[in-house]
């Protein structure tokens, strides 16, 4: 007896399914959203010089910030005029701020001001020293010898335009 060759049955046609595959993208999708991370980003307005402004003029004043690890160091771009130790491991910013109200006291025409930065200074150290030089409350403004319109949180703006750089 001969065996006799079987016959394949007829070929289905190939489903694509999918409805599974939308149910586990859609879930996916859900997942990622709730496990995002979303933070809030300030943005600092800084006027930095471009190179085609021309020629510099030199200012009567300039008030330079230098923040480092041991603390901060102002300068007139030439000589010292303060020097602000860390203490408790915080820098010294209201006392950066009062000093700051009294410079501008004195040099009432001048709005900028430059923040110098060493290399192991965290960031946050940088925005916090350019927010304490930036502006100050009403009544610190008026006892240094300065007005101003203050702004929508009640502080009269002392050194606006920052410029952001290396300590030496």
């Amino acid at each position: 007896m001969a065996l006799m060759p079987r016959r394949k049955p007829p070929a289905k046609p190939v489903e694509l399914m999918l409805v599974p595959m939308i149910d586990i993208f859609s879930v996916m999708i859900t997942f990622l959203l709730m496990t995002a991370v979303f933070s809030r980003i300030s943005i600092i307005q800084l006027d930095l010089p471009s190179a085609a402004a021309g020629e510099a003029v030199e200012p009567t004043f300039r008030l330079e910030v230098m923040v480092r690890k041991e603390g901060l160091e102002l300068t007139n771009g030439r000589d010292s005029i303060a020097v602000l130790p860390v203490e408790n491991g915080a820098y010294p910013l209201k006392q950066l701020t009062q000093l700051a109200a009294y410079l501008k006291g004195q040099h009432v025409e001048v709005d900028t001001a430059s923040v110098l930065m060493a290399p192991d200074v965290q960031y946050d150290h940088l925005v916090q020293v350019m927010d304490a030089i930036r502006s100050t409350d009403l009544p610190t403004a008026e006892s240094n010898g300065f007005t101003g319109t203050p702004d929508a949180h009640g502080r009269i703006s002392m050194f606006p335009k920052i410029a952001v750089g290396d300590a030496p």
